[in-house]
Parts: structure tokens; C-alpha cells; sequence
């Protein structure tokens, strides 16, 4: 037997026991209310951020949590099209969340993205529209976290430049989010239009 059913049997046969007829009826369709589109970060566990039980987010993950432009998806980049596509337009979220994450390494690779395997290069590029909203003054973790944000705004802009994604936004039927989350904190800055700026969340109480 393969070790890695192994090692997850446990964790499976608690589900198993608590979620029984929850999994029943989601066999016979799913109705997510949100679209979660994050990094792929091991260090990421989408449910931690969101409280998410089976059936209620989807979910796609990529590295530097990156929406390629539309323009990009008519041309063949379809993988993410594809996805947004199902979500909005057949499954009818209400929500979708961009959430990029501190300590992002597809953010630190940009600034030696030319040294970077291909498949990366390319895929990088459409985060590095980004770097053009940072003051050259910034260094460091400032600068880093700095890029993480804008990168979260411009993956929102090319969200924006999908026909129907726009359109609904327009109709209200799809509210756009962007967040950032903190490892070490564990909290969020989301971004406010009002504010123009990304404000995080009250201490925990811990």
C-alpha cells in the first residue's frame, strides 16, 4: 500500500465518521460560494485563512498566486481562464479572493527573473508589472511586502480585463477582494478602494 494513503488514513477515517452525510450530498453537486486564488506555497493552507469546509471554496493555487491577462488567455494561456470561467460563470461565486502571502519567493525571484528556468520566467512575467508601482527608495522586507501588495492589485486588474468578470462585478454579482497574509501573524490586510490602501486586521487575542 502506498505510504502516503498510510500516512492520511487517519485523518480521512475522522472525516469519514463526522462528515458523512455532508460528503453524501456534496457527491451530488457543489455550490462554493467564493473562489480562493493563492499561492502555492507549502506554507499556505487556504483553510486556515478562510475556515473553509468542504463544498464552499474553490480553490486554484499557483505560484505567486498569478491571473495571467485575458489578452494572454486568448492566446493560450488557458489554464487560469479556464478556471474562471467554471467558478463565475457555472458555478456563480459570489466572492473571489486574490491572496498573496509575506515571505513570497515568486516575489523575491523577480528581481533575478532573467537567471530563472524558463517555464518560471514566463510564468513570472505577469507579476512583473509589479515592480513599476515600487518607489526606488524601498529596500529589504519594506520593498518585498511592498511588491506583494502590488502584485495582489495588478493580479486584480487583469481579473478586471475578462469580460465577464468585469461584467459582473458591474452587475453585482461578483465582489473582488485582495489580500495579503501574514505567516508569522497568521493575520490579513485586505485591500479598501475607499482608503486606496491594504488594512490589516485587529490584534488577535491570543
Amino acid at each position: 500500500m502506498d505510504t502516503l494513503v498510510v500516512q492520511t488514513r487517519c485523518t480521512r477515517e475522522t472525516c469519514a465518521r463526522t462528515e458523512t452525510a455532508l460528503m453524501a450530498e456534496l457527491a451530488q453537486g457543489q455550490h462554493p460560494v467564493l473562489l480562493y486564488i493563492g499561492c502555492s506555497d507549502s506554507r499556505i493552507l487556504p483553510s486556515h485563512i478562510l475556515d473553509a469546509h468542504p463544498g464552499t471554496v474553490f480553490t486554484m493555487r499557483n505560484i505567486a498566486n498569478i491571473v495571467p491577462p485575458y489578452t494572454a488567455a486568448q492566446q493560450g494561456e488557458t489554464a487560469v481562464a479556464a478556471v474562471l470561467e467554471y467558478a463565475v460563470l457555472h458555478l456563480h461565486v459570489a466572492d473571489l479572493v486574490v491572496c498573496g502571502h509575506s515571505h513570497c519567493g515568486g516575489m523575491q525571484a523577480l528581481a533575478h527573473i532573467e537567471a530563472l528556468e524558463p517555464g518560471l520566467r514566463q510564468w513570472l512575467q505577469y507579476a512583473q508589472d509589479a515592480q513599476t508601482h515600487i518607489p526606488a527608495e524601498m529596500s529589504g522586507a519594506v520593498q518585498l511586502d511592498a511588491l506583494i501588495e502590488a502584485n495582489v492589485l495588478l493580479q486584480l486588474e487583469h481579473l478586471r480585463s475578462y469580460p465577464f468578470i468585469a461584467e459582473a462585478e458591474r452587475a453585482g454579482t461578483l465582489r473582488l477582494h485582495g489580500w495579503v497574509y501574514d505567516l508569522a501573524s497568521e493575520r490579513v490586510r485586505a485591500y479598501e478602494a475607499e482608503a486606496g490602501c491594504f488594512v490589516e486586521e485587529a490584534p488577535f487575542s491570543v
